[in-house]
């Protein structure tokens, strides 16, 4: 595993800890008061924050044996809004139901942007690896999404590839290379499709669409011919789950695509008899917006 794999695997995990903790910190548990003229407490215990009636739900932040640390609802005293104090636990009882946020209403119109990368693995993994040493490589790009409905969405991204390898040469299954560069380099625009089962932090989606993959592939001292520049149609599916901390959110992504008979009629991809310039990618995704 080179440098290059080993930091995008770096990257990946971090942005799963900063997300997974934003998360976690997000997930705040609503308790529903049962006893009219409960007191709040604050952290001396001596001093009331406030008085809620029966049917008052709280947000708590932590316990402390048998109490819960609460945020002191606006309604009963706006000067403490939003500071902590202490109730009993047997003046409320957990919620089921979470409070309503219309911020966050599943089936409302909402637009996000997105930047995104990761790591693609080739279907022609054996003509890659002869030029470039490894199968796969890095890719960076991005896009935008709308969403429609209750979990329908439609989005249009874009991802780049491009590294330098070494021209070779394939006999009976062997490899060989020159001292010469070749560059591939793929730029790859797709549309898609998809269902977000959404949920106020955690939202699993599924998707598929069309797209075209620009490819390159140039050689120092190529003879007249012998570069390719092409475009081809491609298809994809994909699956993931996105993590959202307010406006932003991170999303975890796998991805299928094929690109047939875009390749396979010279060079290692003959000899290798591969045609498809489709593959696996493993992507995180930086989205903003709603």
């Amino acid at each position: 595993m080179n440098t290059i794999h080993r930091t995008f695997i770096r990257i990946a995990w971090i942005s799963c800890a900063i997300v997974v903790s934003a998360a976690v910190a997000r997930a705040e548990t609503q308790v529903r008061v049962t006893v009219d003229r409960s007191t709040i407490w604050t952290a001396d215990f001596q001093t009331p924050a406030a008085v809620v009636d029966s049917g008052t739900m709280l947000t708590v932040v932590a316990e402390r044996k048998d109490w819960y640390e609460v945020l002191v609802p606006e309604t009963t005293d706006p000067a403490r809004a939003a500071q902590h104090g202490f109730i009993f636990k047997s003046f409320v009882t957990k919620s089921t139901v979470a409070a309503p946020r219309a911020e966050t209403d599943p089936s409302r119109f909402g637009v996000a942007g997105f930047a995104q990368f990761g790591y693609s693995r080739f279907a022609a993994q054996n003509s890659f690896q002869a030029i470039l040493g490894h199968p796969g490589g890095g890719i960076y790009g991005g896009g935008g999404e709308v969403r429609l409905g209750r979990g329908l969405f439609i989005s249009a991204s874009v991802d780049r590839f491009e590294q330098t390898g070494q021209r070779a040469i394939v006999a009976d299954g062997q490899v060989f290379n020159v001292a010469v560069s070749d560059t591939i380099a793929l730029t790859a625009l797709a549309g898609t499709a998809g269902w977000r089962f959404a949920s106020e932090h955690v939202t699993p989606y599924f998707g598929g669409g069309l797209g075209q993959v620009h490819y390159r592939e140039t050689s120092g001292f190529a003879d007249p011919g012998e570069d390719v520049d092409s475009r081809f149609r491609s298809y994809h599916v994909l699956g993931g789950v996105e993590v959202r901390n307010g406006w932003v959110a991170t999303a975890f992504e796998a991805e299928y695509s094929r690109v047939p008979d875009a390749i396979g009629f010279g060079g290692a991809s003959a000899a290798f008899h591969e045609s498809d310039l489709g593959g696996i990618v493993g992507r995180v995704k930086v989205l903003v917006g709603r």
